[in-house]
């Protein structure tokens, strides 16, 4: 099990049960209080039970995919082209400021992040202080956006 919680739009913290992995989707970082310090760019990491892979983006940004068991948390901060979100693969939980990527994701669970309009996206939204999430199969079957704060 793991907690989910915005420490400010721009920032997702993930609250797992050794450590806290921060996700800052504006400066597209990762902080884990690792010894190598921030995670930044391409490449694959893992942090104990957790995987990150960082994708670069054909326009210059990154995006992240964080598994922890068997969720994927995906992590869009900019805009992006189609054929960059194909190296996501399946998302069950998307962090993005992009609302027009949300569609092509098709998440189960949607975190706005930064200035996006969620208006858009034409579903209800729950207000949550925190989001806990046990494990894929305790995820919604149609897509819920929750306003964490």
């Amino acid at each position: 099990m793991f907690e989910i919680e915005l420490r400010n739009p721009d920032e997702m913290s993930i609250r797992l049960k050794d450590r806290v992995i921060n996700v800052n989707v504006a400066q597209s970082t990762i902080a884990a209080g690792l010894a190598v310090g921030t995670i930044k760019g391409a490449g694959e990491f893992e942090i104990g039970e957790t995987t990150i892979s960082g994708v670069a983006t054909d326009l210059g940004g990154v995006i992240y995919r964080i598994e922890i068991g068997d969720v994927a948390i995906g992590v869009v901060g900019s805009e992006v082209k189609n054929e960059d979100l194909d190296e996501l693969g399946p998302i069950d939980i998307l962090g993005t400021s992009v609302a027009g990527i949300v569609g092509l994701i098709e998440p189960k669970i949607v975190i706005p992040m930064g200035n996006m309009d969620f208006a858009e996206l034409k579903a209800s939204v729950k207000m949550e202080k925190r989001l806990k999430i046990k494990n894929v199969a305790a995820l919604p079957a149609i897509m819920e956006i929750y306003k964490l704060g």
